[in-house]
């Protein structure tokens, strides 16, 4: 398999070019999945990618639909009953460009300056997932494929895979699989090549608070009818101590600690306070006291209001206020558990005043990978191959909803990997992809696959 290793890192670095255009031809597809004027270009990003796999003499190629937005299914070619199944996960939906005058060039005319390709989608997840589709073109030209190939590419990751679980449970048996390779996320350095091996979940809602049955006159009513801006105001708050600790009751009970080794971890990685003043231009860091910023990210839950609308600019009291919940969830909290805890909280919080209501609720649970799984020790061979360093072990803040579904549905761990950088604008204007990174990504995809079976 020496021999078959070498074609394929050969081949993958003589079609550098065309893989390069094959993505930008991609890119230009505007598959914004929460624009419902966009389903068209959904439709033809999804035959593109259906398109790709068919000629990466993949068997079996579909187009999965959902209640939403389909997904592209390809199994094959067979690589026997004793290797291991590996089901290829992506997306190729993107984020909204807006606002456009934001962007140095046309999103959707990918163009490279230097050493990045810019384009929507570059990083998030069309460059990602074609790294995958280079690295297994590359295998399959070689040779015999060294594992059993699957793939599920979804068009709705961007709006939360709304529809992903439900495609999961109606195709259990199609999409059954070992392990799950992910090129969702990312690198922390150009030269640090990095495993993610757990994600935080998500709880959202929205919250209304209402006060009188229409807006009143403040010159009339204020201070004699509660404002329902000043309530929710309060409430928004309340929910956290002067130890910046949330106050949902029993919010923490269910929250699995951090290990001494991960905090040891935590503690080395190039994610220092320095990083996340100057990546966050923000004036001074904030967050629970006990926990440096790196465990605040990545093993503790955090509760965020993403929004608040109340008011116009007439002089009056509103009639309600509105606000956006987001609480990253860690191991082992739930949606269901927070949602109750929230309810708890404003029924002992809110005042008699106003009355308050909670709509369109949802989320998704965390995730941790098992580091000492095969694939985890594969890929990080791989990576030790390509730079010259083993990788680093990384818990992100981040959520990858269908990572979770995977887990609870397949009874799957997700391997997450991925080369973008952490200046490369993921859902911002002027979104890129470092290529030098990208193509060493895919020579690591290579040995990744030759190390499953070596």
């Amino acid at each position: 398999m020496a021999d078959e290793r070498a074609a394929a890192l050969e081949h993958a670095r003589g079609n550098r070019d065309r893989y390069l255009n094959e993505l930008i031809e991609f890119l230009r597809i505007p598959s914004v999945s929460k624009d419902p004027a966009a389903a068209d270009d959904i439709r033809r990003a999804a035959d593109w990618m259906a398109d790709r796999l068919r000629a990466l003499q993949v068997e079996r190629v579909e187009i999965l639909p959902t209640a939403g937005h389909p997904a592209v299914f390809g199994v094959g070619p067979d690589a026997g009953p004793s290797a291991p199944t590996m089901l290829v996960y992506g997306h190729y939906d993107v984020q909204s460009a807006a606002p456009l005058d934001d962007w140095e060039s046309d999103p959707y005319e990918p163009v490279v300056r230097g050493e990045y390709l810019h384009a929507r989608g570059a990083s998030d997840n069309k460059g990602q997932i074609m790294a995958c589709v280079g690295a297994i073109e590359a295998v399959l030209r070689s040779g015999a494929p060294p594992v059993n190939l699957k793939f599920v590419i979804e068009g709705e990751e961007e709006v939360g895979s709304l529809h992903f679980g439900d495609l999961l449970r109606e195709n259990r048996d199609l999409l059954a699989c070992d392990f799950v390779l992910n090129a969702d996320t990312g690198m922390l350095g150009p030269d640090r090549p990095t495993i993610f091996y757990g994600l935080r979940g998500m709880y959202s809602c929205h919250l209304t608070v209402s006060g009188p049955s229409h807006d009143l006159h403040s010159g009339s009513y204020g201070g004699v009818v509660h404002n329902p801006i000043h309530a929710l105001s309060a409430l928004v708050a309340g929910m956290h101590d002067c130890e910046r600790r949330v106050t949902l009751p029993g919010f923490y009970e269910s929250v699995t600690p951090i290990t001494p080794e991960e905090r040891a971890e935590m503690a080395a990685l190039p994610r220092g306070m320095e990083s996340y003043l100057e990546q966050s231009g923000a004036p001074e860091l904030w967050g629970e006291r006990d926990y440096i910023p790196a465990e605040r990210e990545a093993a503790r839950p955090a509760l965020d209001i993403i929004k608040i609308e109340g008011g116009s600019s007439k002089a009056a009291i509103p009639t309600e206020a509105r606000a956006s919940v987001s609480v990253r969830l860690v191991p082992n909290q739930t949606p269901d558990e927070v949602h109750e805890q929230l309810l708890r909280y404003l029924e002992s919080h809110a005042p008699p005043t106003v009355t308050w209501e909670v709509t369109e609720w949802g989320g998704c649970p965390p995730a941790l990978t098992d580091r000492n799984a095969p694939a985890v020790h594969a890929l990080s061979r791989a990576m030790e191959t390509v730079w010259g360093k083993p990788p680093i072990y990384y818990r992100s803040g981040g959520t990858i909803a269908a990572v979770g579904q995977l887990q609870t549905v397949l009874g799957v761990d997700s391997l997450l990997t991925g080369f973008s950088l952490p200046g490369d604008h993921v859902h911002g204007p002027n979104e890129r992809i470092h290529l030098p990174t990208w193509e060493k990504g895919i020579e690591a995809l290579v040995h990744f696959l030759y190390n499953m079976v070596e």
